[in-house]
């Protein structure tokens, strides 16, 4: 009955005032102005019974979901397992298009960020858009082996509107 009331506000709004602003508005979506989000990643893990090291590449994505705005990521910074910054990744604001998406590599043979290795991204929006989904790929292929596995983003801090 609720989804059903959603839908008749949408459509009369649609009615009286034309297009909503923002149309996953009126759908009960959520919306943001900007976040902080970890990604936890592992550029390397630990196998068999003397620990030893199997390396992974890793490649994060980020991808506005937003259908009519672009997002900017402000900061994306390569962090080691003691939560240290090893690189900034965007010294300059990277603009990410509707429905578009950006990605960072880390190769395979660099373990600068151990084992236990994170992304930390900022972005912000000119307006409130729907959050973008972040989240990591990790791949390594040694020793006539593959292996695959993938993280998602957890956001520790919503930003305020401007």
């Amino acid at each position: 009955m609720l989804k059903y009331r959603h839908v008749m506000v949408w459509l009369l709004s649609i009615l009286l005032f034309g297009f909503p602003a923002n149309p996953g508005a009126a759908a009960g979506l959520a919306q943001s102005w900007g976040q902080v989000v970890y990604v936890p990643v592992y550029s390397h893990i630990f196998f068999g019974d003397r620990g030893r090291t199997f390396n992974l590449s890793v490649t994060l994505s980020i991808r506005n979901v937003d259908r009519h705005r672009p997002i900017e990521v402000t900061s994306l910074q390569y962090l080691d397992e003691n939560g240290k910054i090893v690189r900034e990744l965007a010294p300059k604001p990277i603009t990410i298009a509707s429905l578009a998406a950006h990605r960072a590599f880390i190769q395979e043979s660099d373990v600068t960020g151990g084992s236990e290795a994170a992304f930390l991204v900022r972005w912000r929006a000119a307006q409130p858009v729907h959050p973008p989904m972040i989240g990591a790929l990790m791949v390594g292929t040694s020793f006539g082996q593959g292996i695959s596995f993938n993280t998602s983003g957890q956001v520790l801090e919503e930003l305020p509107g401007k």
